[in-house]
């Protein structure tokens, strides 16, 4: 099981992962604000590797490594921001994806589901 390098948070990649208004469903799809949503391969491990170390700040290295790539820190950058893209079609103001400027890294901020009946939707 890969660790995070700062914290030593264990990634397992067997479990099913649930992190406030998001779920993993299959692999490149997971769940937001109850929409499924499809990620390719890469953009899907820099939103698991995000989100299932709950909050904690991963490195523009550490994603790198996650995607087993020699990635820049320029093409991490450009993942995160195409991320964020994909979130923002389903949600305007979606804003999980911190940037911690200064120390080159990433948190993901979570955010509880929205339970309310009208914004309640059937996951396809």
């Amino acid at each position: 099981m890969p660790c995070c390098p700062n914290c030593g948070f264990g990634l397992s990649e067997d479990e099913p992962l649930t992190y406030g208004n998001v779920r993993f469903v299959d692999e490149g799809e997971i769940v937001f604000e109850g929409r499924r949503l499809h990620l390719t391969r890469g953009l899907h491990e820099i939103a698991r590797a995000l989100i299932s170390v709950q909050g904690r700040p991963l490195t523009r290295g550490f994603l790198a490594a996650r995607l087993q790539d020699e990635l820049s820190d320029e093409a991490v950058v450009k993942s995160i921001e195409r991320l964020r893209r994909v979130f923002r079609e389903r949600d305007a103001g979606f804003d999980q994806i911190e940037t911690l400027r200064g120390f080159g890294a990433y948190r993901w901020r979570f955010k509880p589901v929205d339970t309310s009946p009208e914004t309640s939707r059937a996951v396809n």
